[in-house]
């Protein structure tokens, strides 16, 4: 009898020990499970010395240092793991944690029983070895947009109104990987109708769903130049299309600095103001006479009153508003962040300030930031970050990432805003409005004509802000064509032949 109790006290406690000593395992696995991979590690390396559950600590110490790309520092402990009889990690999730090839390396080193999962898993991987390539990333209706091919580690546009953007993907695929399907909000039917729009020229059209804010289409022209992400990647001077936001800002702010712009009209532009001593033209040099209401300026695109609205706000207001309207910041995309629209320069007296009213001299911006501030006028005053991607889906077809949160941010009120509204759609429908011939029967619109640059370096750009139709938005969009002249000419016939074809 002593014998037998004796036994059964030392199975107790050989399972205790069995038990306790099992608990880090279960705490490293667990770090590693919420991707915790370094803490991971240093528990693991830390009671591994203990030589207790050696295999075990072996995995989780392959796919930690995996999971951090060190594949150096995961190859001893990938052949120290052997066969395991109790695994420390389910496969599966290995499989779900690391890339195809990191994935395989561990699968061959770590010997346990398959599970219909890692049994496809394989099979999914050995199809795309075999094909060479595979679609990595899909548009809104998860057709392919671009393969990725394995010998060349290359993404290459299948759909080749895609192709300039595609380069901003393949920029970014180190850190995103290539193993998880990308799938964008980009509709092809509206790429297309872009690309047609800005016809020969070089130059860019971002269009936006207002009403979820996902970015349609992200469409890049290269006209006679090099294939470049234009949409993304380049830079313009904004011009007039910054009056949209100048006309806000003093309805919104302007009571604070004593100015309430609907006292200024009817306003008189005699085409030239007087700052500081200096003579501050506008663009028809007779000026444009009597301007009723605000809804004029705008629709004629009068540079003296919207200077001098911007020297009666002052260079601090401006600046102000303008970041709320995303200037100097950045759009996190979910797959990438991109730059919006900068400040350039100083605006270091009246003069100069009267310029950065008018978007000219001191603002840059990309055919996305266009399209955004399209998008907050159709929604009447509020900024939200534009989404491009749906989801991310793993070899199993599992959601691996879901799109960030869109950060929505109130810039003006529904009323400021939609008296500017009334004034974009001003523009599209006054004989002297600059977009008249933007105008699409059957649509109604509002937008905003700009034009920036210099006849002596090149040649002028036309910039179009826009959505439609004007009370139920649908679409919201941002142009800019390279040499085209002014915008009221080539820039109109763009945004009408876009609306046009997608109406």
């Amino acid at each position: 009898m002593m014998r037998r109790l004796l036994l059964v006290l030392l199975a107790v406690l050989l399972a205790s020990l069995v038990f306790v000593a099992w608990i880090p395992v279960r705490q490293s696995r667990q770090l590693w499970l919420v991707r915790h991979d370094a803490e991971a590690i240093a528990k693991a390396e830390s009671w591994s010395r203990l030589r207790l559950w050696p295999a075990q600590y072996h995995q989780i110490l392959a796919a930690a240092y995996l999971g951090l790309g060190n594949r150096k520092a995961a190859r001893p402990h990938l052949d120290a793991i052997g066969n395991v009889w109790i695994s420390a990690l389910p496969k599966v999730e290995v499989a779900r944690r690391l890339s195809s090839e990191d994935f395989l390396a561990y699968d061959a080193a770590s010997h346990e029983r398959d599970t219909p999962d890692v049994l496809r898993y394989r099979r999914i991987v050995a199809q795309r070895k075999q094909a060479g390539s595979y679609p990595l990333v899909l548009d809104r209706r998860n057709q392919p947009i671009a393969l990725y091919q394995i010998a060349n580690h290359d993404l290459v546009a299948i759909n080749r109104d895609f192709e300039p953007l595609m380069l901003t993907f393949a920029a970014n695929l180190p850190r995103l990987g290539v193993d998880d399907t990308i799938e964008t909000t980009l509709d092809p039917r509206i790429q297309k109708a872009a690309l047609q729009a800005l016809g020969g020229f070089r130059g860019a059209l971002v269009a936006i769903d207002p009403r979820t804010n996902e970015i349609v289409a992200i469409a890049s022209n290269r006209g006679r130049g090099e294939l470049a992400d234009i949409a993304l990647q380049s830079q313009y001077e904004p011009g007039s299309i910054v009056k949209v936001l100048t006309g806000l800002n003093a309805l919104e702010n302007g009571m604070q600095s004593g100015v309430d712009v609907r006292a200024m009209f009817p306003y008189d532009c005699k085409g030239d103001l007087l700052i500081d001593g200096r003579h501050f033209g506008d663009w028809i040099g007779t000026g444009h006479g009597v301007l009723p209401s605000l809804d004029d300026a705008l629709a004629e695109s009068c540079n003296i009153a919207f200077a001098d609205i911007g020297l009666r706000l002052g260079a601090e207001r401006l600046h102000r508003f303008m970041s709320s309207a995303g200037f100097d910041q950045q759009a996190n995309l979910g797959l990438f962040q991109v730059p919006l629209g900068k400040s350039v320069g100083q605006t270091f007296n009246r003069y100069e300030t009267a310029f950065y009213a008018i978007g000219l001299a001191h603002e840059t911006v990309n055919a996305l930031h266009v399209a955004m501030i399209g998008s907050i006028m159709a929604n009447r005053g509020v900024m939200t970050t534009p989404r491009l991607l749906r989801a991310r889906r793993s070899i199993l077809g599992e959601i691996a990432a879901r799109p960030p949160a869109q950060g929505k941010s109130v810039i003006a009120t529904p009323e400021h805003a939609g008296m500017i509204v009334q004034a974009m759609a001003a523009v599209v429908t006054r004989p002297k409005g600059t977009g008249r011939r933007a105008a699409v029967d059957g649509m109604t619109m509002a937008l905003k004509t700009g034009t920036a640059g210099e006849r002596a370096n090149g040649g002028l750009e036309a910039l179009i802000v826009g959505f439609a139709p004007v009370d139920h938005p649908r679409i919201a969009f941002g142009i800019i064509a390279e040499d085209a002249g002014p915008a009221e000419y080539a820039g109109a016939k763009i945004a009408h032949d876009f609306v046009a074809a997608i109406k």
